[in-house]
């Protein structure tokens, strides 16, 4: 194992491990960077608020704080601080992390919420959102590799699910981003129409629906002959049969007076 490693593994222990407390609602800070990393949902958080009105706040399920300088930041558990508060509490449960980074404390929460989660849907396009895809980084300060990759290691899914997630942040539709947030359509549903749409579209040939000269023109040469065309045919294929034969008997006669054939083809020609 190479020592960047080993450094990581500690580090993300120690980080874990934290140090719980019971701190002032009013103390805890709220800032965009965690607030927006997942959707808080409305029955969702109904339901945990029943469930605390009835059973109170249950251990092991401390919200996640960030200590940056003398700022007390939550970095998870947002749907339980509103259903807690909006029972009447002032104060709350915590564990109090020490992070070196922006980075580190968006990475272990993601990271925490995607432990409670099916991450899909909304939730992984949430997810996705927040990670940093500079080339040949991860989220983490120091991982290299691609990026899609390590980010799939960090919220376990596939690298693939990773960049098919990317294209439906870049390239849906507001309605289409909706339907996913509703749960009408899925990820892939999306992803599919998006790629469909990029599917050149193939031309059908025109049928051209004016008329031609050509069966007009096919038509008059198969018409019928009139009586008197066929009258006029007739004659004169009588004539040409007739010179045929009289020019036959011509040169048969010419032949037996002895004039040469060379002779018979002069007197023809000329």
């Amino acid at each position: 194992m190479k020592l960047n490693d080993i450094i990581s593994m500690v580090k993300d222990t120690t980080q874990k491990i934290g140090e719980k407390k019971t701190l002032k609602i009013k103390d805890i800070v709220l800032i965009p960077e965690f607030q927006k990393l997942l959707v808080m949902e409305a029955d969702v958080l109904e339901k945990m608020r029943e469930s605390m009105r009835e059973e109170g706040f249950k251990p092991g399920h401390e919200i996640h704080i960030w200590k940056r300088g003398k700022e007390y930041i939550l970095i998870d558990g947002h749907t339980r601080k509103c259903a807690w508060e909006s029972l009447g509490n002032k104060t709350i449960p915590c564990i109090v992390h020490n992070f070196a980074n922006m980075e580190e404390a968006k990475t272990f929460a993601i990271k925490e919420q995607i432990n409670r989660r099916n991450l899909s849907g909304q939730a992984l396009l949430d997810a996705v959102a927040n990670f940093n895809f500079e080339k040949g980084k991860g989220h983490m300060s120091g991982e290299k590799g691609k990026a899609s990759e390590i980010i799939a290691k960090q919220i376990g899914v596939s690298s693939k699910t990773v960049e098919k997630t990317r294209v439906v942040l870049k390239e849906a539709t507001p309605e289409q981003l909706e339907a996913i947030k509703k749960d009408e359509l899925s990820m892939n549903q999306v992803f599919n129409q998006i790629q469909e749409k990029k599917k050149p579209k193939t031309e059908k040939p025109k049928i051209s629906t004016a008329p031609t000269s050509e069966p007009k023109a096919e038509a008059e040469q198969k018409a019928e002959p009139t009586a008197e065309e066929k009258k006029t045919d007739a004659k004169a294929a009588s004539l040409t049969e007739e010179a045929f034969a009289k020019g036959v008997r011509h040169a048969i006669a010419e032949i037996r007076k002895g004039v040469s054939l060379e002779a018979l083809e002069k007197s023809l020609s000329a």
